[in-house]
């Protein structure tokens, strides 16, 4: 997407100013723009960054995308992988099987970044949508009942003011909208360097996976991308060059599989970082909320970043839409913070032993952290959980009574029949009262689609996220659509 000709059409208020246009802040925005909610997104660069980091989309982000319309075209785009593959050299030590997960997307999906970015960008702008580039936020106040920004022209100096009801972060690690708000940033860095690596090459090992090597020479995790492209992330010792095509292929002669026969053609892109483990204080203050880096950051490996930002875009999304048409109480914005920082402050822990456990260097410990993955990797129970875990079907944002799921707060797995779109849904565990259930619907204020899945134990109330906010017996399915109005605004 192009930079605004002389910088038309940037409007001097709107209800969600979203400042950052990277994948979070498209998501966010083909949401609200889905949701039909006035907004304004402004972001600096005149285009997606090539140097991106992210490099696989989990199935719980290809449900939320498929909401916004766009998860087939990412899937078009990209490679799908049936599991992630811990490996000592060429023996495959645990499997995650995302083939088995319930859900539409069953796999893994290996598309680059700027790819994916592309795709939101051109499906926003295909719905309506915009992004305003080349503009910078150097300020935003709280000035109730919302915030002023001040945002400058990069090109020509000019500055300019936009007053919103709600701002939202979308802009990464050092984003102003959480300076300015004063929101805290706790965390460390991680005492580990990556190189994430893009080239051509010709080589014989295991496809349709994501391949982690667990070599004393160094973790080393390699994904196919489209075309001949392959990406990897390799640890390195600190001050280590930007490595060269030589130095690449002594990576993965060192830590790939000896009968891969790599031969490295070209490199496209090299870049060196430092983890780093933070997560804010607060995901939620005042008129000022905080999305994707801008919230948490974390070790790459389990390629959880991307997509908790989009679904924390997602979970934000449906609740600014619902208070700023009335339908919802501003207290539903305070859920976002509820719910979203609490799972990203355990996906920090996550994370963090997973890069523990890749990252180890004395050959006693990768010894036993092998014999251990091995021994994982022969329990079923063991790598599904891993599985459900990493593809980020397991959320729960709790709130249930301890019953039988899915439980108040539960992902509920998409079904024939729930809302086209981001809607509500009751899904019924038979097509009695179905009928019932229908015209309760029609009655309320809130479109409500029904569905029905004879799996259940109970009928569930599902919100535009695909979590669970309420369940009934299945003889008071009716009364569902009639509670959502009281709990919008509870």
């Amino acid at each position: 997407m192009s930079s605004d000709p002389g910088k038309r059409g940037l409007p001097s208020s709107t209800d969600v100013l979203v400042v950052g246009g990277g994948p979070t802040g498209l998501a966010l925005s083909l949401a609200l723009t889905r949701l039909g909610v006035d907004h304004v997104v402004v972001e600096r660069q005149l285009a997606p960054s090539p140097n991106s980091r992210a490099a696989a989309l989990h199935a719980r982000t290809l449900e939320s995308l498929s909401a916004v319309g766009v998860a087939d075209e990412l899937v078009a785009a990209g490679r799908p992988g049936r599991s992630f593959a811990a490996r000592d050299g060429d023996r495959v030590l645990l499997e995650t099987p995302f083939h088995e997960l319930d859900t539409p997307y069953p796999f893994v999906l290996a598309i680059p970044q700027e790819t994916t970015e592309r795709i939101l960008a051109a499906k926003l702008a295909e719905v309506g949508g915009h992004v305003h580039r080349g503009w910078s936020v150097v300020d935003v106040k709280e000035q109730h009942p919302g915030a002023m920004a001040m945002v400058t022209d990069d090109d020509t100096g000019e500055i300019r003011a936009i007053r919103a009801r709600y701002v939202v972060g979308c802009d990464g690690l050092h984003s102003v909208v959480r300076q300015r708000a004063g929101i805290a940033f706790e965390g460390h860095e991680r005492p580990h360097n990556f190189a994430l690596i893009e080239f051509v090459m010709e080589w014989a090992g295991p496809e349709g996976e994501i391949s982690f090597f667990f070599s004393p020479a160094g973790l080393a995790a390699i994904s196919h991308l489209p075309g001949r492209l392959y990406r990897m992330v390799a640890l390195v010792e600190d001050d280590t060059p930007a490595p060269d095509l030589a130095a690449v292929q002594e990576m993965l002669d060192a830590r790939g599989p000896a009968a891969a026969g790599a031969k490295v053609e070209s490199l496209e892109m090299v870049s060196i970082w430092r983890v780093r483990h933070r997560l804010a204080e607060t995901f939620g203050k005042g008129p000022f909320f905080l999305v994707g880096d801008a919230a948490h950051v974390h070790s790459p490996v389990g390629a959880q970043g991307l997509n908790t930002g989009i679904q924390d875009a997602l979970n934000l999304a449906w609740k600014l839409a619902a208070v700023l048409d009335g339908t919802a109480g501003p207290a539903l914005l305070d859920t976002y913070d509820g719910e979203r920082r609490p799972m990203a402050q355990g996906l920090l822990s996550f994370t963090a032993q997973l890069h523990d456990i890749s990252t180890m260097s004395k050959p006693d410990s990768i010894h036993l952290r092998n014999r251990v993955l091995g021994v994982l990797g022969e329990l079923p129970e063991f790598s599904g959980w891993l599985a459900q875990r990493l593809a980020q079907l397991a959320i729960t944002y709790g709130g249930g009574d301890g019953g039988p799921p899915p439980a108040v707060g539960d992902r509920m797995p998409p079904r024939p029949g729930m809302a086209d779109g981001i809607g509500w849904s009751v899904v019924l565990p038979s097509e009695d009262g179905a009928v019932a259930v229908k015209e309760a619907a029609e009655r309320g204020l809130t479109p409500v689609a029904v569905a029905v899945d004879p799996n259940l134990p109970h009928a569930v109330l599902v919100r535009p996220d695909g979590h669970v906010a309420l369940t009934a017996p299945a003889a008071e399915a009716a009364d569902l659509p009639g509670r959502l109005t009281a709990w919008l605004n509870r």
